[in-house]
């Protein structure tokens, strides 16, 4: 139920800022970007979750954010564009070795400088952003001449108000300036308009009242409201009747106070009228019913339909969200559920932590789950912010193996990093398993006694693994006709790896005990042959050919090769789904390292996934691997036996699993939720610090936003001029020049 809370903190975090002419820039930044932001969660073992908004079908774990990267990126960056300066600098210094020569000549009357001066004002042209030119050159007679670096700056200051109105009159006694008549005030440092039907202004007090259809604009966003007080010494402003509209919801609230870096909204609530769908989907393990057609008539809708017979509302006390220096929380105190004016349930307190860029979300909700060798575990969660914008996570628990017993679970997530570590006593083991994003195609897993990602190999549990993989996939349209694709991806990884202790149930491989260096290389190459699909009457059938090559060489000298090739089918026929792949296998398997990484799947081997859906709320499924020529090294017919069943309406899945092989329970959640309907009814909201919500507290100096806009740091230099000439300057809306 974690996740239907999701995208009603979408709006919490972002759609609820009324501030002083001063703070409205960022009202409007954050209000603007409510369908942007999304929050990833996860619970112990980690489901890898991906968000899609179906408006632009565009993953937020595709999203290329040039302002906020990993540290290896940035480095790259900077490495890149240091090697282009360097090479820059060094053709200037030909160029300004060749006008030297040329000066030379000059001086003797040997040459014509035409085509030599084209070259030079070519180049500097092209590179005069990039490379600076000398700072003294030598004239004819062999004079210094100084350059002049820079230009004439003009600063103008902008006004600070703007007021446009058919009547002003000024009261003597008070001191205030009434504008009437369609008045407008404009602020052009923040590029707000105000318009109202009245507005007085107090020059003494420094106080600004707009009463009577107050709407408050910028970007085409309005603020609509009754009355608006701002108090221009005390940066605070007080508003009646307030309703925001940004994209996805609309705010409303009878009274909005903001004072001393505080916001608070009272007796109002956040509603939607526009249908604005949002799918959060966990990876499946086995078959994905995701990918099953299904008709309109045939779905059972319970947060997704069209908002008129589907309604969710929350009923809180309390609202508070807090804007610390690099994270922003969100906390929902005495809260009841209803759907369709029914009441569901209660909860006394629930708190989301996030950072800045908003990449992710955790809460203090309990975790429960299992883990092959580690067992079945339950326990509640403390979340804690930590440095740099990442969150930890303590969880006391309870597990059970072959006893019961106590233990504790730590995770570690950031924007580029999940990290998660449990040790139980009924087990008596250390779990261990964390993924760091290094680049857009690289990243560092590791792992003690857990499955870890083999991709077309398998999940396979070694001891230790500590390993750098490079997985890059590209897809060539129309290859061999239209319609036809190839795809290909290639994965490279380095890693070091100790031989595990268990891998699958009734496996009498021996662990080797070694530990040693591994270097591999993995490709898949896939191409469409044939597609026939028809929606209407629940029909698909895709063929296309696959082929699979692995090559890995090892610490000890040792090596393993590995060469597949076969079909591929992907069918549906009315509510009846099926994969299938046959591969013909080629190996030469040497690794050291047998309970880890030996290949399991011998020279023939055919591998399933099967789903059926029974009725609207129940759809099983099953996936395997079958080695069919009976020579697998484990002597197993079975490398792969998996059951799956999914719960629950279309829009609220619950996936229940059981791997058979490596004795893990799974559970996952797919929810698929519709803001249109959605209502968020609250007592009292506080948002501390508003100025800096989404906003990081470190203040960007020149090479920051140099490096956002171009990789590099540093300002953008502007050219030295060579000659200059000062001319008389007007500008007709200049204050001080």
């Amino acid at each position: 139920m974690k996740r239907i809370f999701v995208a009603i903190l979408i709006a919490l975090f972002t759609g609820t800022y009324v501030q002083a002419a001063d703070q409205v820039e960022v009202m409007y930044q954050n209000i603007s970007d409510v369908d942007q932001k999304f929050f990833q969660s996860s619970a112990v073992p980690t489901p890898e979750v991906e968000v899609i908004k179906p408006d632009d079908n565009i993953s937020s774990s595709d999203k290329n954010d040039d302002e906020h990267m990993p540290f290896f990126k940035q480095t790259r960056l900077k490495i890149q564009n240091a090697l282009k300066k360097r090479d820059k600098r060094a053709e200037e210094r030909r160029l300004r070795k060749e006008a030297e020569e040329f000066q030379k000549d000059l001086d003797g009357g040997e040459i014509e400088i035409d085509d030599l001066e084209s070259d030079i004002e070519q180049y500097v042209e092209d590179n005069e952003n990039e490379v600076p030119v000398s700072d003294v050159k030598k004239d004819q007679n062999s004079k210094e001449k100084l350059e002049l670096v820079g230009g004439v700056k003009e600063q103008a200051t902008e006004n600070e108000m703007l007021l446009d109105c058919e009547d002003v009159s000024l009261n003597e006694d008070t001191g205030d300036i009434e504008a009437t008549g369609n008045p407008v005030l404009i602020f052009p440092p923040q590029k707000v308009k105000l318009t109202a039907d009245k507005m007085i202004y107090n020059k003494d007090a420094n106080i600004l009242k707009a009463i009577g259809n107050v709407v408050l604009t910028k970007d085409n966003m309005p603020v609509y409201g009754d009355f608006i007080q701002v108090n221009m010494n005390e940066e605070n402003i007080f508003m009646d009747n307030i309703v925001v509209s940004p994209p996805a919801f609309k705010i409303r609230a009878q009274k909005a106070v903001s004072d001393n870096s505080k916001i608070v909204l009272n007796n109002g609530k956040i509603y939607s009228e526009k249908s604005n769908k949002f799918n959060f989907i966990t990876r499946m393990i086995g078959p994905d019913f995701t990918k099953m057609i299904i008709s309109d008539e045939d779905k059972n809708l319970l947060f997704s339909g069209n908002g008129e017979d589907t309604k969710l509302k929350i009923v809180a006390s309390d609202i508070n969200i807090n804007a610390r220096k690099d994270h922003d929380t969100v906390q929902i105190k005495d809260a009841e559920i209803y759907h369709n004016d029914k009441y569901l349930f209660r909860f006394p307190s629930f708190t989301a932590h996030t950072n800045k860029e908003q990449e992710y979300f955790e809460a203090n909700y309990p975790e429960f789950g299992s883990q092959s060798r580690f067992g079945m575990f339950a326990g509640p969660g403390f979340v804690f912010d930590a440095p740099f914008g990442s969150v930890v996570k303590l969880i006391p628990l309870v597990n059970y193996k072959d006893d019961f017993g106590i233990g504790g679970a730590i995770k570690y997530k950031t924007a580029f990093n999940e990290t998660n570590l449990m040790y139980g006593t009924g087990s008596d083991i250390f779990f261990l398993k964390g993924r760091q994003k290094l680049d857009d195609n690289l990243s560092l897993q590791y792992g003690s006694n857990a499955y870890m990602d083999e991709w077309f190999l398998g999940r396979r549990m070694p001891k230790y693994l500590a390993e750098l993989v490079y997985d890059k996939g590209t897809t060539i349209k129309d290859f061999v006709a239209e319609g036809k694709d190839l795809t290909f991806r290639n994965r490279i990884s380095g890693a070091y790896a100790h031989d595990g202790e268990w891998n699958m149930s009734s496996e009498n491989i021996q662990s080797s005990g070694v530990g040693t260096m591994r270097f591999r290389y993995m490709a898949e190459a896939e191409q469409s042959l044939y597609k026939y699909e028809d929606a209407e009457k629940r029909k698909l059938l895709e063929l296309s050919l696959v082929t699979q090559g692995s090559a890995a060489v090892y610490g000890t000298g040792d090596t393993q090769f590995i060469g597949r090739i076969g079909p591929r089918i992907h069918s549906q026929y009315k509510y009846w789904m099926q994969d299938i792949a046959y591969f013909v296998s080629g190996y030469s398997d040497h690794t050291p390292m047998p309970v880890y990484d030996m290949y399991r799947y011998g020279h023939s081997n055919i591998r399933i996934r099967e789903a059926i859906r029974l009725n609207k709320y129940i759809t099983v499924g099953w996936s395997g691997s079958i080695t069919l020529t009976n020579d697998s090294p484990n002597g197993n017919l079975f490398q792969e036996n998996t059951f799956m069943v999914s719960l629950g309406p279309d829009d609220l899945k619950v996936n229940l699993g059981y791997d058979f092989m490596r004795k893990t329970t799974y559970f996952t959640v797919a929810v698929m939720f519709d803001t249109k309907g959605t209502t968020v009814e609250f007592d009292k909201m506080e948002i501390k610090n508003p100025e800096r919500l989404g906003r990081s507290d470190r203040k960007k100096n020149e090479n920051d936003i140099a490096f956002e806009q171009t990789g590099t740091r540093g300002p953008k230099v502007a050219p030295k001029l060579q000659y200059a000439q000062v001319i008389d300057i007007e500008d007709p809306d200049k204050e001080s020049i």
